[in-house]
């Protein structure tokens, strides 16, 4: 199996070490900052080949024409209303067309988000129909995923909640890892779906033997997790005595990052996890996951190069 995945971030790092043990990986990315110097290297000690390239500016048919699979990683949560079109609407678009045109035969893996619906939540019974995007996140990611719907390719597209995993380097984790160094664990009480990111690894690598026409699903733990557990995790795997300090829900949003604050309106809401755990058997929260990311982050840290990334 060839395996193409677009985006070299913390998820494509867990993805494609996994699926490096069941046949050959390609990643490509645009630029290199220190944290994905990390990555890269992690990686080619895997035998995964690393390819430079901009999906939009550059012609990626013959890395498309050579795949059995293609992992569409590439997506921002954050930033202008430019800067989210052009990763989760004209990227996904591209590959789609590139892959309905030149590797018919080959299956797209697309990770999107959360499309606004809250409560408890189930996929749509027609795609995009009845959800609720208010932000421009969820409107690029709903515009997104019916690019690919449209171009007619054999596709997956995954719906995850919040994904986190030895590699994270997003700004939250950052936060987190900071806020557990300082033996400081705030009590918030926000409940977040989540999953771990070699989850997401085994579910791709599940959705690609299937080779499904069109599928869409999301892709969660079966319950929510409090966010203090994560801040806990990560003050145990840094030897802290940590406080438990209660923080009011309407002070943590003032003064969360906006990353995280972008993902409150789901608090306490519960996604449909049936497919996903028909991909993963072993679907639920990962601890350790959490513990080995505060790890990996003081190891940066020690090294002068924790960027949020």
């Amino acid at each position: 199996m060839k395996y193409l995945i677009l985006g070299l971030g913390f998820v494509a790092t867990h993805v494609a070490e996994y699926l490096s043990s069941y046949g050959e990986v390609v990643v490509t990315y645009r630029h290199l900052n220190p944290v994905k110097e990390v990555y890269a290297n992690a990686l080619k000690e895997k035998g995964v080949k690393l390819v430079k390239v901009d999906p939009l500016e550059e012609n990626i048919s013959g890395l498309v024409k050579d795949a059995d699979a293609v992992i569409n990683l590439v997506g921002e949560i954050s930033g202008d209303e430019e800067t989210l079109r052009r990763a989760n609407v004209e990227v996904p678009t591209k590959v789609a067309k590139t892959v309905a045109k030149e590797n018919p035969r080959a299956v797209m893996v697309h990770l999107s988000g959360m499309l606004g619906m809250t409560g408890n939540v189930r996929p749509e019974e027609k795609h995009c129909e009845g959800v609720a995007p208010t932000t421009t996140f969820e409107r690029t990611k709903c515009e997104g995923e019916k690019a690919i719907r449209e171009a007619g390719v054999n596709a997956a597209i995954l719906r995850p909640g919040l994904i986190y995993g030895k590699y994270g380097a997003h700004v939250q984790f950052v936060t987190m890892y900071k806020f557990a160094k300082r033996g400081f664990v705030p009590a918030i009480g926000f409940l977040f779906s989540s999953i771990s990111a070699n989850s997401v690894a085994r579910i791709i690598r599940a959705v690609v033997e299937e080779r499904p026409k069109f599928t869409y699903f999301y892709a969660t733990e079966c319950e929510p997790v409090k966010v203090d557990k994560f801040f806990e995790a990560m003050a145990r795997a840094l030897r802290k005595r940590y406080v438990k300090i209660p923080i009011p829900k309407s002070l943590a949003k003032a003064y969360l990052p906006a990353d995280i604050r972008n993902l409150l309106k789901y608090d306490g809401s519960r996604f449909d996890c049936s497919k996903a755990k028909s991909y993963d058997k072993s679907l639920e929260f990962d601890e350790r996951e959490v513990e080995e990311n505060a790890k990996f982050l003081k190891s940066l840290d020690e090294r002068g190069i924790l960027i949020p990334t």
